[in-house]
């Protein structure tokens, strides 16, 4: 696996003050190498990768599962109590269901796994809302994918999250939901910041 990390100084700071740059910045970009890896760890560092700057985080994913397993969990701040609840909506053009969730984890994408047609991958975009702002910290995640080369069972679904922890987000962990299952080579993490608007508009 190899990770980038921007802990550049921001260019979007001039003599102390932020200016109203780029809305997204870069922070993290990790894509699993030859050999696999069952968890994808982002941690806030230096430089423009302080988390304690931005709004929001965005993660924008596409992946893979070594295994039959291809359900993709995210934890904060290392937080393994059942301190997530959430809401999922989805539909494979066949059936579609809303359930609710109250899990030690988010459950942010279905991607696919070991038994899906050979190089397919499953995208995701997931938002963490105001990981700074002293309240709940809420995500959402759509996600799509295709698990063959028929085109079916296409998976369509947005997911709801809460993480009941008041606390600013530092750490964040990808994972897939069987502890013996690891994201494929090729799979990739793109991990940006949202700054807020410094502007009067």
């Amino acid at each position: 696996m190899t990770q980038t990390i921007n802990t550049a100084t921001p260019d979007y700071i001039v003599d102390g003050t932020l200016t109203d740059g780029e809305a997204w910045v870069p922070l993290i970009t990790t894509v699993v190498s030859g050999t696999s890896t069952s968890n994808v760890q982002m941690q806030s560092s230096t430089g423009a990768n302080d988390w304690s700057q931005y709004m929001d985080l965005v993660l924008i994913s596409s992946a893979r599962s070594l295994t039959t397993d291809g359900v993709v969990n995210l934890r904060f701040n290392n937080d393994t109590g059942s301190n997530y609840v959430g809401q999922i909506l989805q539909g494979n053009g066949t059936d579609d269901s809303a359930y609710f969730q109250s899990l030690t984890n988010a459950d942010i994408a279905v991607i696919p796994k070991s038994t899906a047609t050979a190089d397919f991958f499953g995208s995701f975009v997931c938002t963490m809302f105001d990981i700074n702002a002293g309240k709940y910290t809420s995500l959402q995640s759509l996600r799509a994918n295709n698990m063959n080369a028929a085109g079916s069972p296409n998976i369509i679904a947005m997911t709801t999250f809460c993480w009941k922890n008041q606390a600013a987000v530092t750490e964040i962990d990808v994972f897939i939901a069987s502890g013996t299952a690891a994201f494929a080579a090729n799979s990739r993490f793109d991990l940006f910041g949202v700054l807020p608007r410094m502007v009067t508009v």
